[in-house]
């Protein structure tokens, strides 16, 4: 210790005398050095126990012990760390227990005094409370107590009504209750209390105003939905303030509280087997745990679904709640109401049979409405059937488009699904050995795997469901074949319809591919035509037929290109004498697109050449009359088709 770091601020003794004489006894002290000792001083306590606020007193210093200093606050720090006081009083900045040291020196002793006493500054924090309003006008407090206000001694309860009660602690850790003779309102204050030897108090704290309620009504459930297989949740009603707990009966009939409750109103959600029937009630509980009258009796609903055909059989148990009066039943299916209410409780059964169509999904709830509350079961869904054979189409048609057959059907009234196929299925004309080609959503299919052109096919379709059953086929119908039975004409299959109806009349369609256009030739019901053979542009038409049936539907066939071969005539002689009459050699007839004529000397030598069809030999040769006498001539003619017609021969030039 380093004697020059001791003070004490006013003395009779210097500070380096009172060291001399405390050296020897507190060198071994350290830490302790309230220890007792032969330097032993000495002081009292006006108060061991003070509120907060209110000064320590030290008195009783013996007139043996001078020179004192006090240190208020001290934490067992060595001598050499200590600052000290000679104030007698201290007023502490927080409540707590404190140690007090005092040094000073022995009259006579020639050494160092040592004292220490401890005091307890109590803490004078607010009583926090809450106060329930109970049933018959009796309030219960509900202390929340904390290291600020937990160490009263007593607790003085102002009721709010001329009664003040005064609580030990060990008796207000609870809860205290107090009877009231009429529904006030009432503000109840408490306040902290230390007996002697602080003899004080904390500040008072006070409720907010109390009422009383009458007679609690009776809580009601107002709606009980079940959501799925583990769940149910409940809608409630209660008087405003009220507390309210759920009852559920178990197996043996018997309702037991379960750890759900509310306050005056609000939604319960609650884990069960809802797969089968949970019957609830709830009991209002005032906050001294006193039980109301109980609700009625609320219990679900379990609904069960089961196909068959062409209707839904639906079955629940007949409703076990005690709400009055029973109204009625009501089912929704796919979240739609369905027609009717059932008004009678005990009936248990339904069928729907509206329009029920195989493969199609039907969920279902049921609801019951008793009294105030409405009771909605979980949706069951359950899958459509059908046992008898669907309609099929009502009608067929084929037709060629794009080059391709065509097959379209009218859909049965009797089936509106908007989920079905259409079966498709072929054979060539004249065969009654139909394949499945096909199968699409739609009532339009396209074949894409013949060539009409090539024959005639024909179709029947089927209607299937989504459950996978098929309707009777329709009648067959076929595509028009045009092509050529014989030469030089253009012949259509009529045999086999192309729709349901008779035929009423056909149409050539002439489409010239050289200058894109078209024309129509009605026909009525021939199923022949030739062509004129003269015609100059014969050999680069196509052909379609446009077949109508006697409802005005339209068919078309294959296009075809009647090929015809070429037709050349060619004059024996000409006379190139200017007299404008066979003045030149020139070639007539049905000619192709591409042509040549070659004429020969008769050493054989070319004496004219040309590719153009419109022109002849002039009978010139280089600008000079060519000799009579006879020549040679080769035509070359290519139709459209590429088919090339050659003729030679001999020719006379006559002069």
């Amino acid at each position: 210790m380093r004697l020059t770091d001791y003070r004490v601020q006013s003395g009779r003794y210097g500070i380096l005398a009172l060291f001399l004489l405390l050296s020897t006894a507190l060198t071994s002290w350290g830490q302790g050095v309230c220890a007792t000792g032969t330097a032993k001083g000495f002081f009292s306590l006006e108060k061991a126990k003070v509120c907060f606020g209110t000064p320590v007193k030290i008195i009783g210093v013996p007139s043996t012990i001078s020179n004192t200093g006090y240190d208020f606050n001290y934490d067992g720090r060595t001598l050499d760390k200590v600052r000290t006081v000679t104030s007698t009083t201290f007023s502490y900045t927080a409540p707590g227990t404190y140690t007090i040291l005092q040094v000073g020196s022995g009259a006579g002793l020639s050494e160092g005094t040592i004292y220490c006493q401890t005091v307890e500054v109590l803490p004078l924090g607010k009583v926090n409370f809450t106060v329930r309003a109970c049933a018959g006008r009796q309030a219960t407090i509900v202390p929340a107590l904390d290291e600020t206000n937990n160490k009263y001694d007593t607790y003085q309860i102002g009721w709010g009504d001329g009664v003040v009660e005064s609580k030990k602690r060990a008796d207000f850790q609870g809860t205290v209750q107090h009877t009231y003779a009429n529904n006030g309102p009432y503000t109840v204050t408490v306040v902290g209390v230390y007996g002697a030897p602080a003899n004080c108090s904390g500040a008072p704290n006070g409720s907010t105003p109390i009422n009383f309620v009458g007679t609690q009504t009776q809580p009601t459930i107002n709606r009980l939905t079940t959501v799925n297989d583990n769940t149910i949740t409940l809608e409630f009603q209660a008087s405003n303030g009220a507390r309210v707990q759920l009852l559920q009966r178990d197996a043996s009939g018997v309702y037991a509280p379960t750890s759900q409750t509310g306050l005056s109103s609000g939604t319960m959600t609650v884990t069960t087997n809802a797969k089968q029937t949970q019957c609830f009630q709830l009991t209002t509980q005032d906050a001294c745990g006193t039980a109301g009258q109980p609700s009625e009796q609320v219990c679900s609903l379990v609904l069960n679904a089961t196909a068959a055909s062409k209707q839904n059989n639906l079955s629940w148990d007949a409703y076990q709640g005690t709400s009055t009066p029973f109204r009625y039943y009501r089912i929704y299916r796919n979240g739609s109401p369905t027609n009717g209410l059932i008004a009678n409780r005990n009936t248990t059964t339904t069928t729907d049979a509206n329009r029920i169509e195989c493969g199609t999904n039907y969920c279902y709830t049921l609801e019951v409405t008793a009294g105030p509350t409405i009771v909605t079961s979980a949706s069951t869904c359950v899958t459509g059937i059908d046992g008898d054979k669907p309609t099929g189409f009502t009608n067929a048609l084929v037709s060629i488009e794009d080059g391709k057959p065509r097959v379209i059907a009218g859909l049965p009234a009797t089936s509106p699904s908007s989920s079905y196929s259409m079966v498709v299925s072929r054979a060539p004309a004249g065969s009654t050995s139909f394949q499945p080609i096909g199968t699409i959503g739609t009532n339009a299919f396209t074949d894409a795997t013949v060539d009409p052109g090539t024959g005639s096919y024909c179709y029947v379709v089927a209607y299937q469901n989504k459950c996978g059953q098929l309707s009777d086929p329709t009648k067959p119908v076929c595509t028009v074949l045009l092509d050529s039975k014989a030469a030089g004409g253009i012949d259509w299959t009529s045999a086999s319809p192309f729709s349901n109806s008779a035929v009423s009349s056909y149409t050539l369609e002439i489409l010239d591919t050289g200058s894109n256009t078209k024309k129509e030739i009605p026909l009525g019901t021939s199923t022949h035509y030739e062509p004129d053979p003269n015609a100059p542009v014969v050999q680069t038409q196509q052909y379609r037929i446009i077949a109508v049936d006697q409802n005005g539907v339209v068919s078309y066939s294959n296009y075809y290109t009647l090929r015809i071969a070429s037709k050349v005539f060619v004059p024996d002689a000409f006379t190139p004498n200017g007299d404008q009459a066979n003045d030149v050699f020139l070639v007539r007839g049905l000619i192709g697109d591409t042509f040549r004529m070659t004429i020969f000397s008769r050493w054989g030598e070319v004496v004219y050449n040309t590719t153009d069809k419109t022109k002849g030999w002039d009978g010139l040769i280089n600008g000079e009359p060519a000799m009579a006498g006879q020549y040679m001539y080769r035509i070359e003619v290519q139709d459209p088709e590429g088919t090339q017609t050659v003729k030679t021969g001999a020719l006379l030039l006559l002069r």
